[in-house]
């Protein structure tokens, strides 16, 4: 069983798992505390995997910007997970994109900050991603952090898991999915999808 942000985290993977077998699209707009809210092409196939993690899409469609993440958990005014939230998205965030962002506006400090995120690249076999930050506070001041990454891919599972485990090893099997762990720690599950292509869901931790 799970709990707390930990059920939160998996939860929103799940929806965002769903969403990437036909593609994310982000809407902008201007967040509200306590609730899910949002501020105000190259043909090539994805790079080969690096050693210590998933393969990547590549080529960004356009600036990243600033983290919309970093500039929602300033609105809340976080201080325990800032820093948890600002490097969740400098790990994962690499390309122009869209977040949606949800806490506590009574005590933000004291619950879980979540931050969904939509990414856009200029590769038309990877063109969509997305991404899930979870921050949440311990004890004595302390942070907890994880990131789910989601994006499809149009190769083969069996070509990607072959990638990955250049630079870690198959640690798990889930029914049919495979599950390769990285020197690193991360954790990527590899789920087929229609067309031959593949789901990538890449989770680490991180405070």
């Amino acid at each position: 069983m799970c709990s707390g942000w930990k059920c939160s985290c998996l939860a929103a993977a799940i929806l965002l798992v769903s969403a990437a077998t036909v593609g994310i699209q982000a809407k902008s707009g201007r967040p509200a505390e306590n609730s899910p809210s949002a501020p105000g092409s190259g043909a090539q196939p994805p790079s080969p995997a690096p050693a210590n993690g998933p393969p990547q899409p590549e080529t960004p469609a356009g600036s990243v910007g600033e983290f919309e993440p970093v500039l929602h958990a300033q609105q809340a005014k976080l201080s325990t997970c800032m820093d948890t939230v600002v490097g969740g998205s400098s790990r994962v965030i690499d390309t122009a994109h869209t977040a949606i962002s949800s806490w506590n506006s009574a005590a933000p400090n004291e619950h879980e900050f979540i931050s969904i995120v939509g990414m856009s690249y200029a590769n038309r076999s990877a063109p969509n991603a997305a991404a899930v930050i979870v921050a949440a506070p311990g004890g004595n001041g302390t942070c907890e952090g994880a990131s789910v990454q989601i994006y499809p891919i149009a190769k083969p599972c069996s070509a990607i898991q072959a990638e990955l485990i250049k630079g870690g090893r198959t640690t798990a099997m889930l029914r049919s999915l495979p599950v390769v762990e990285t020197k690193s720690g991360a954790r990527t599950l590899l789920l087929p999808s229609a067309g031959g292509g593949c789901v990538v869901v890449a989770v680490a931790q991180g405070k």
